[in-house]
């Protein structure tokens, strides 16, 4: 075979290869919508909560403070977080009220509010005392807000957190958390 001939072949085949590339292309992406298919991730994927996986979605946040009680209706979660003993501190209550606001409104798609409350339970009473209580809500704080509250390192917590949060602290919490930290 001559020279000129094996160059024509290639040249010929590669061309050839190349326009079946292409049209393989444009066949599939007009089978998956073409430009209108977007990559799915997932970060974008959000969950819905629910009475059937309302367990298995709580249980994954690893808190530690335990949860005493929980309800699900119509997308409101309410939780109380259960303290007791003088373990526990207002760091640790500040990361799990953050991971169960960045839970509720980053990782599930159907919660518009969160009422969350701290509660103290008296071991040798048997009886709960509220400590601190949020009425967290969809898009009314900024989205460096629950960065802030995980890294709150006051018992005093700011003007700003308590308004985005609608935060309440009870007299027991002061006494608890706030005055032992002046003295």
């Amino acid at each position: 075979m001559k020279p000129r001939m094996i160059v024509t072949a290639s040249l010929l085949a590669t061309v050839t290869a190349v326009f079946l590339l292409v049209a393989v292309q444009t066949l599939h992406m007009r089978t998956l919508g073409g430009e209108r298919a977007q990559p799915v991730t997932a970060a974008e994927q959000k969950q819905e909560l629910s009475d059937e996986n309302l367990v298995d979605v709580l249980s994954s946040m690893h808190l530690t403070t335990p949860i005493a009680k929980v309800e699900w209706k119509q997308s409101i979660l309410k939780l109380d977080l259960k303290v007791t003993g003088t373990e526990t501190s207002y760091t640790e209550i500040y990361a799990n009220m953050a991971a169960v606001a960045e839970l509720g409104f980053h990782s599930l798609d159907n919660v518009e509010q969160v009422l969350l409350r701290v509660m103290a339970e008296d071991e040798w009473l048997h009886k709960r005392h509220l400590l601190l209580a949020a009425d967290i809500r969809r898009n009314e704080w900024p989205t460096d807000a629950i960065d802030a509250l995980r890294n709150w390192k006051s018992p005093v917590i700011s003007g700003e957190l308590k308004e985005w949060f609608h935060i309440m602290e009870t007299d027991l919490w002061k006494k608890q958390f706030e005055m032992l930290n002046e003295g």
